[in-house]
């Protein structure tokens, strides 16, 4: 998945240091990250392919010894501006594809950050205009103090079993045309597993029981933790599909689904676990 970048290590502590030349500067403007075109792919450009000294930059986070920069919001527009045609601004969505698993977290979790940041720059209280902490990641308002930490909104998806069969369905936001698995937002006060019975009734309208806890990986691209789960049908297993939220839902059998990648999506690895019979 996304996070299992072993043997290397994701450092995400706060701290505070300078810019190195070799280190990587994440350049957000609007919603999306400003990156350098290798042939058809992409690349995170570095400190140095700027040719400017001094960068307004802060700190984010480490991958072994990489360091990521976010470039301040205050310059983001100039230093678009002022990049070659060799830049384009790209969505997030765009690190999900680059080959290298490193510069794949690397690049969205920067990007989950600076999006953060960049929806924060003013008090939602008072309206001041805020500044980041000294101390901790966190965006604090000066005048009314204020304290805004990092969205991580919490996700369920659950693989739904019935015999030698899965729930799968496609959300009319995805574009990828591939077939998934049921998944939503948590509500206020609502646990995981009621989140998980709640969802597969409102998009699929059928029942589920045994629900067990399979595994979690955070999804910079929602702003989210994912927890994901598996369950079994619970009586009658005809799909009423919810049209507002999915665009197909249906059971496939076993044999019938196509093997997934499992390198950067929880929802792959539960539908490849389904699929190979190990649970």
């Amino acid at each position: 998945m996304l996070h299992e970048i072993e043997p290397h290590k994701l450092y995400n502590e706060f701290r505070k240091q300078s810019p190195r030349p070799t280190d990587f500067l994440v350049v957000y403007f609007g919603d999306k990250s400003l990156l350098k075109k290798n042939g058809d792919s992409f690349e995170i450009p570095k400190v140095a392919d700027f040719n400017r000294e001094d960068i307004p930059c802060h700190y984010l986070f480490s991958i072994d010894d990489a360091a990521y920069f976010l470039a301040d919001l205050s310059i983001s527009k100039e230093l678009v501006e002022s990049a070659s045609d060799d830049y384009v601004l790209c969505p997030a969505r765009t690190y999900r594809y680059m080959g290298d698993p490193l510069l794949r977290l690397g690049g969205a979790t920067a990007a989950h950050i600076a999006h953060w940041e960049s929806q924060n720059r003013f008090c939602g209280r008072c309206g001041s205009e805020t500044s980041r902490s000294d101390k901790e990641r966190a965006i604090v308002c000066p005048k009314c103090g204020n304290v805004v930490y990092p969205r991580i909104s919490p996700v369920v998806i659950v693989a739904v079993h019935n015999g030698d069969k899965l729930l799968m369905a496609h959300n009319i936001d995805n574009p990828n045309p591939r077939l998934f698995l049921i998944s939503g937002f948590v509500e206020v006060g609502e646990s995981l597993e009621q989140a998980v019975h709640r969802e597969v009734l409102e998009e699929a309208g059928v029942y589920v029981k045994n629900v067990r806890y399979f595994g979690s990986q955070p999804w910079p691209f929602s702003d989210s933790m994912i927890a994901g789960f598996t369950a079994e049908l619970d009586g009658d297993d005809t799909i009423h599909m919810q049209a507002s939220e999915l665009s197909e839902a249906l059971w496939v059998k076993r044999e019938d689904i196509p093997e997934y990648e499992t390198d950067v999506s929880i929802s792959c690895c539960l539908i490849e676990d389904f699929r190979r019979a190990r649970s």
